[in-house]
């Protein structure tokens, strides 16, 4: 008899701490589902408050976008031979003073390396100082370049990158207005009929969205940077980044 008490007793005692076992996991799911729904409703408020610039992150980083033909390194367009030993990345926006000045006080020796062979340049436009202008001229200006290499090639790309720098606005200004980038690509050698459609719509823009985005993941954090074979140029001056990437491109 006393037995069978103890036996009905452990049962009751087990059931009874399964019960109560039972009580603390709903209490605790309970207080998961209350919790997770706290975080919701802020998560929802932030979104509320800031739902412009999230959505234009989400745009930039998401969107699928038109490619120029022959575009290397996914977002770079190339001057030069790709059978060049030498590959000369560099990472530049149109509107920024440095990148002006690094065109201007490399562009000699580089473009000797160009007609010799011996380098291919692979410029990566960024859209970095949009800001700094009233009218978004850095992805302008890229846009139009990416429209006029699709439509035209490589040496007329190169003509009006060229052009672009050499007629650069002041950061912090408009800009060149779409006009003037479409008459500087008919200088440059493109075909009004066709690339004024691209220049006028943003072709490209997307594309120059998801470039910039890629560079700034890949560690690239300002304007102008210079890989030579890969390797990044450091620098403290524009003259002392000239100087390494012809040291660079030399014993490539």
């Amino acid at each position: 008899m006393t037995r069978r008490r103890s036996t009905a007793t452990r049962r009751a005692e087990s059931q009874a701490a399964a019960a109560r076992a039972a009580a603390i996991r709903r209490e605790q799911e309970r207080k998961e589902r209350r919790r997770r729904t706290i975080l919701v409703v802020v998560a929802v408020a932030v979104l509320a408050a800031i739902g412009t610039a999230v959505s234009v992150y989400v745009d930039r980083t998401g969107a699928p976008s038109a490619a120029p033909q022959g575009a290397v390194a996914t977002y770079a367009v190339p001057a030069g031979p790709a059978s060049a030993r030498v590959k000369v990345a560099v990472y530049e926006d149109f509107m920024c003073p440095f990148c002006g000045q690094f065109e201007r006080a490399s562009r000699t020796a580089l473009q000797k390396d160009l007609a010799d062979g011996a380098v291919q340049l692979q410029y990566h436009v960024l859209n970095f100082l949009d800001g700094s202008s009233t009218t978004d001229y850095s992805s302008r200006a890229a846009n139009a370049y990416a429209a006029v290499f699709d439509d035209s090639g490589p040496q007329v790309a190169k003509k009006f990158h060229d052009l672009l720098f050499e007629h650069q606005p002041d950061e912090g200004s408009a800009g060149i207005s779409d006009a003037r980038l479409l008459r500087y690509a008919v200088q440059a050698g493109a075909d009004r009929g066709t690339v004024s459609a691209a220049i006028r719509d943003r072709t490209y823009e997307q594309w120059v969205n998801n470039g910039t985005d890629q560079a700034s993941k890949g560690g690239v954090t300002r304007t102008p940077t210079v890989k030579v074979n890969g390797k990044t140029m450091t620098f403290t001056t524009i003259d002392d980044l000239v100087a390494k990437v012809k040291s660079a491109v030399a014993a490539g």
